[in-house]
């Protein structure tokens, strides 16, 4: 698929996500109806109950960035203590 084609539909999706939270202020939800509360409300209560796990994940994700930065430095520190050092020739 075309680059523009890809940018063109994620458009329309972002276009369509933030009608779906502002249509609650311009009155013609239909999902009200539908689910029986606004969108904010629900947005409200997946974001409470999501947070934690959010912290979780990004915490895992930057101790494991750490660990990696950490497992470098140690090969670094290997391979240039292995490295023979050149002797210049008389």
């Amino acid at each position: 698929m075309h680059p523009a084609v890809k940018l063109i539909v994620g458009l329309i999706i972002a276009i369509i996500g933030i009608y779906w939270y502002v249509a609650d202020f311009v009155g013609t939800n239909p999902v009200v109806s539908w689910m029986g509360y606004s969108a904010l409300a629900a947005l409200k209560q997946v974001f409470i109950g999501v947070f934690g796990l959010f912290l979780l994940f990004v915490g895992l994700i930057i101790a494991w960035i750490e660990y990696e930065d950490l497992k470098w430095e140690m090969k670094e520190k290997k391979v240039v203590a292995a490295k023979p050092v050149a002797r210049r020739r008389k």
